[in-house]
């Protein structure tokens, strides 16, 4: 069967969310997971998730995190209180250009540097919380710092899709189509990088339908035949460190009943795929 890396996002945001994950991925049902290396359950879990994804074949990646929650370095100017801002107002500074460069720098590589030091080795991929990564400023010192540090051995998520498939799958197109053109001149960039990168993405909805059914028209391909389709998702357990962190709880529980189910790999057998990880061809 064909390639179709499953993406879960929010690694560290809490523990629930990592025993989810973990569970998933030792199952071989998620391919791929994105860290957020802002939080200590990071630290605590790091060295348990390489031994997981390892005997599970999962790659594990950075999950750039640029709004809501406290950096790991001092940014004056983008968290002059201690928390970074909310996603419209870093998209709107980052769309006018007014986005501090040298703090995103700084917290570009403070995030970088906690991935290496407790995973023990350098992220497979970098994606981003609620897209950041594909933001204008973001994306340009983030494929610096990418590309300086691992030169083509880390990929990179883009979140553009055909408006064909988009339209034809019918799944939030209205919010696919917008993270689409955001992600535009991201993926060019990444490709003229020669860096690696899925060649259509799918997963958005706004978390208040039942999973299973959509999980389904993610995985068509809606005409044509990417190479290495990517589906980002947010399964987890619901704890008190999640529903102080984020308002996405119960949408992460019915993602991992359906993600756990005897349904899920029926669904991809009948869709000629198979959850595969996302990496590099140049990664050591």
């Amino acid at each position: 069967m064909a390639a179709i890396v499953v993406c879960a996002d929010d690694y560290g945001i809490s523990h629930g969310v990592c025993d989810a994950i973990d569970t998933l991925i030792g199952e071989r049902r998620v391919s791929a997971t994105s860290a957020m290396t802002v939080f200590p359950e990071w630290r605590q879990r790091a060295a348990d998730l390489k031994a997981v994804a390892t005997a599970g074949g999962a790659s594990v990646g950075l999950h750039l995190t640029l709004t809501d929650h406290e950096p790991l370095a001092r940014l004056p100017r983008l968290a002059p209180g201690g928390v970074l801002p909310g996603l419209t107002t870093v998209l709107r500074a980052a769309k006018l250009r007014r986005l501090p460069v040298a703090e995103v720098e700084a917290e570009v590589k403070a995030q970088l540097d906690a991935f290496e030091d407790a995973f023990g080795a350098p992220p497979a991929f970098v994606d981003g919380h609620q897209h950041v990564h594909a933001f204008p400023v973001v994306r340009w010192v983030l494929l610096a710092e990418v590309t300086q540090r691992y030169d083509r051995a880390c990929a990179m998520r883009t979140i553009t899709e055909s408006a064909m498939r988009i339209v034809r799958r019918g799944v939030d197109p209205v919010k696919a189509e917008i993270l689409s053109i955001i992600g535009l001149r991201h993926a060019a960039m990444c490709r003229r990088a020669g860096l690696t990168c899925n060649d259509s993405f799918r997963g958005a909805y706004n978390f208040e339908v039942p999973y299973g059914p959509l999980f389904r028209r993610f995985l068509d391909d809606a005409g044509g035949k990417p190479a290495l389709p990517l589906i980002f998702c947010h399964p987890g357990h619901a704890d008190a460190i999640l529903r102080a962190r984020s308002s996405l709880v119960e949408a992460r529980a019915r993602e991992f009943g359906y993600l756990s189910s005897a349904r899920f790999f029926d669904d991809c057998a009948r869709a000629g795929r198979t959850p595969a990880p996302f990496q590099s061809a140049d990664l050591p």
